[in-house]
C-alpha cells in the first residue's frame, strides 16, 4: 500500500477493508445463479472489495473549476471530493464469479451518515473511458458534481469496462443490475473504513442504457433484492426503455440517425449472440465486408471513432435485409429476452417518485421510449421535456436538475 493510500483511507490496509465486505451477499432476480452458489467462503464474497485506488482528491474551488471545463454548469460545488476506483467481486452474464471496478466519491463534509446516489453510465464501447479511469469522461464529471453537493457516489463501470476483465454483456438486464448492486455493497464497505455510513434508500438516475438500468436496478432495491439498502427515488434520462415497441422499430425504420443505429445495433447484436447464440457465424445476421470484423471492433479496445470508421452509414449496410426486418417482430430466444427486458415497465409497480427526463429532438433514443414506458408503469411520474435537444444534450440540461431535486429530496 502507498503512504497516499494509506492517508486517504486512514491508514487501514486493504485487508481490512475486504473482511469488512465479508459479510456482504446478494442475490439479484435475474441472475442465472444464487449468490451463496458463487460465493467462495470469505473474502471472495460478492459486493467484497479487492482493490482501491484514489484518484481525485479536490478542494470546492478545484472542483467547481473542473465542472465548470467540462460543460457542467451546477453552479459552485458546495464541497470538496475525494473518489476512489474500487474493484469489487461480482458475477458474470452466467452466473460465475468474476470482477468489475466502479467509481465512488465521498463529500468533504464533515458528515458521517450521507444520502446515497448510484450513477448509471450510456452505452459505452470503450473500456478505458468510463468514470472510474478517464478524468474527462462525463460520467465522472456527473458522479463529482453530486458528490460536491454532499452526495456519496457508487458509479459502476459494469462488466467488461473500467479495469474489469472480459467484455462488456451490452444491454443484459441481469447482470447489470447485479453488477450495480454489487458496488453498492462494495461502496458501503469503502465508506465504512473511511468513517461515513450511508443512508438505506438510494436515489438511483443514469443515462441512455444507465436510464434502463435505473429502471431495473430500482426494481431490485424495491422487492428488497439488494441486502442493506432500498429505493428513494429514480431518475431516469433518455432511456430505451420500450426495445420490443419502440427502440428497435426506431433503429430499422430511420427514426434513430443511421449511422448511429449501425452502432447501436453491431454492439447489440455481436452482445447478445454470446448471450443467447444468435449465430454460429457473423456472416449469418452481417453482411460482408462488416461481418469480418463486426464482432472484434466490439472488443472494448476500439475507441467509438475507430468503430465507426470501421462500419457502413446504415443499418442495411451492415446487417443482412432478413435479419433486420425480423427486428420488427424478433421471435425465439431473442424476442423472449426483448421482452423480459421490457418487463422493467410493465412487471412492478414503483412506490417511489420517478421523473423521467428527454430531449425532443433525440434522434438516437427517442422519447416515445419514456412515454410508453411512463403509460405501461401506471403511476404518477413525471416526464421533463429539456428542449429541442440531441441525446447527450439532453443529460447534459437534465442533470443539473435531476441534483437540485435530489438535493431538495434529501432535505425532506
Amino acid at each position: 500500500m502507498t503512504a497516499e493510500v494509506r492517508r486517504l483511507v486512514g491508514g487501514m490496509n486493504l485487508a481490512k477493508i475486504a473482511a469488512l465486505g465479508a459479510c456482504a451477499s446478494v442475490l439479484v432476480a435475474g441472475t442465472t445463479t444464487p449468490a451463496t452458489a458463487v460465493d467462495p467462503p470469505g473474502h471472495n464474497r460478492r459486493g467484497s472489495v479487492v482493490s482501491v485506488t484514489p484518484i481525485e482528491h479536490l478542494s470546492a474551488p478545484e472542483l467547481t473549476q473542473y465542472l465548470q471545463t467540462t460543460g457542467m454548469k451546477p453552479g459552485p460545488a458546495k464541497y470538496g471530493v475525494d473518489a476512489y476506483r474500487v474493484v469489487y467481486r461480482t458475477i458474470t452474464a452466467q452466473g460465475l464469479p468474476t470482477t468489475a471496478s466502479g467509481l465512488v466519491a465521498l463529500p468533504r463534509n464533515g458528515s458521517r451518515r450521507l444520502d446515497l446516489v448510484t450513477f448509471l453510465h450510456g452505452t459505452n464501447a470503450t473500456r478505458n473511458t468510463t468514470a472510474s479511469v478517464l478524468r474527462t469522461a462525463p460520467d465522472r464529471v456527473r458522479s463529482l458534481m453530486f458528490a460536491g453537493a454532499g452526495f456519496a457516489v457508487a458509479a459502476p463501470d459494469l462488466l467488461g469496462l473500467g479495469v474489469g476483465p472480459g467484455r462488456h454483456p451490452y444491454g443484459d438486464t441481469a447482470s447489470e443490475v447485479s453488477a450495480s448492486a454489487d458496488q453498492l455493497i462494495a461502496t458501503r464497505t469503502l465508506s465504512s473504513v473511511l468513517g461515513r455510513s450511508l443512508r438505506r434508500d438510494v436515489l438511483v438516475t443514469g443515462f441512455s442504457e444507465g436510464g434502463r438500468i435505473t429502471l431495473s436496478l430500482g426494481r431490485a432495491l424495491q422487492r428488497g433484492q439488494v441486502p442493506g439498502f432500498g429505493l428513494r427515488a429514480m431518475a431516469p434520462v433518455a432511456g430505451p426503455f420500450d426495445l420490443l415497441g419502440v427502440e428497435l422499430p426506431a433503429l430499422v425504420d430511420g427514426r434513430v440517425t443511421p449511422f448511429i443505429a449501425t452502432l447501436y445495433l453491431g454492439y447489440f447484436l455481436t452482445s447478445w449472440s454470446r448471450l443467447i447464440h444468435l449465430y454460429d457465424d457473423p456472416s449469418e445476421v452481417f453482411l460482408p465486408p462488416y461481418d469480418k470484423v463486426v464482432d472484434s471492433l466490439f472488443d472494448g479496445d476500439h475507441t467509438v471513432q475507430e468503430i465507426a470508421a470501421a462500419l457502413p452509414s446504415s443499418p442495411e449496410k451492415l446487417v443482412r435485409p432478413e435479419f433486420l426486418q425480423s427486428l420488427a417482430h424478433p421471435a425465439g430466444a431473442l424476442g423472449e429476452r426483448l421482452r423480459a427486458a421490457d418487463a422493467i415497465c410493465t412487471d412492478w409497480t414503483p412506490r417511489a417518485p420517478i421523473h423521467f427526463f428527454t430531449g425532443s429532438a433525440d434522434h438516437d433514443v427517442p422519447p416515445a421510449n419514456s412515454v410508453s414506458c411512463r403509460s405501461k408503469l401506471g403511476v404518477p411520474s413525471t416526464i421533463t421535456d429539456v428542449g429541442p435537444v440531441d441525446h447527450n444534450r439532453s443529460a447534459e440540461l437534465a442533470y443539473p436538475q435531476i441534483l437540485a431535486w435530489f438535493t431538495a429530496m434529501a432535505r425532506r
